[in-house]
């Protein structure tokens, strides 16, 4: 018998407490873990005090650009490698075992040890469609079951197909077309690398013109912000 285990990570910051409608109707082997700032929006707690039979752990994580998504792209990594690890470890253990035992004819022991097994799915919950690059790679590299949804009790996200080439090689040319329009406009070298490299790291995301600017007149003040961004917002 196989006991699924699934993990959904939340993007607070992103779909708030509208992620985790249908979190009552989890059961003892989900866990949900959360991410947030100081920067997200007010936490329902109606909502997360009810999360069925799951277990939520919360992860508040600096405030920054992207910050949370970068945190839970990094935990669920770190979730891949140790759980996704066990699961093969066991997996050929079994394996092992039954083919060991079925020379010896001796079956009961393999239904003693190994007649229950887990399996992992991981969930991410998120409108970022930027999330579909990483579920690509870790499906391509694990064959790991992992999807993106909007909210836990809704339907799988269609991930982009993405073809990984064409996709940096594109990304690459935005980035040297935005790092001669800032050398062009006098801006040193600094702010060159700094927003070629803003632009790239939003590149998928649906706000990204709003996302760069609030970034660009962060760090570099309104005037100065603003200048930047007027240079740049019509290849962006």
């Amino acid at each position: 018998m196989k006991i699924i285990k699934t993990y959904y990570l939340i993007d607070y910051e992103n779909v708030g407490s509208e992620g985790f409608k249908g979190c009552g109707k989890l059961r003892e082997t989900d866990i949900i873990h959360l991410f947030y700032t100081d920067n997200s929006r007010k936490i329902d707690l109606d909502i997360i005090n009810d999360h069925g039979e799951s277990k939520l752990v919360t992860h508040k994580v600096p405030t920054g650009n992207q910050s949370a998504d970068m945190h839970l792209g990094s935990y669920l990594g770190y979730l891949l490698g140790t759980e996704c690890a066990a699961q093969e470890d066991t997996d050929e253990k079994y394996t092992n075992e039954k083919h060991t035992n079925e020379e010896h004819t001796n079956q009961n022991h393999i239904d003693r040890d190994y007649t229950t097994r887990e399996k992992y799915k991981f969930v991410i919950i998120s409108k970022d469609t930027g999330f579909d690059h990483i579920i690509q790679f870790w499906r391509d590299e694990k064959k790991a079951e992992i999807s993106r949804r909007e909210k836990i009790s809704g339907k799988q996200s269609a991930q982009k197909i993405i073809d990984i080439d064409t996709s940096a090689k594109k990304s690459q040319q935005v980035r040297q077309q935005i790092a001669s329009t800032l050398h062009n406009a006098g801006m040193s070298k600094e702010v060159v690398n700094y927003v070629s490299c803003l632009i790239e790291q939003n590149a998928g995301e649906e706000k990204r013109k709003q996302e760069i600017h609030n970034a660009v007149v962060s760090k570099y003040g309104d005037e100065k912000g603003r200048e930047i961004y007027r240079s740049i917002k019509n290849r962006i």
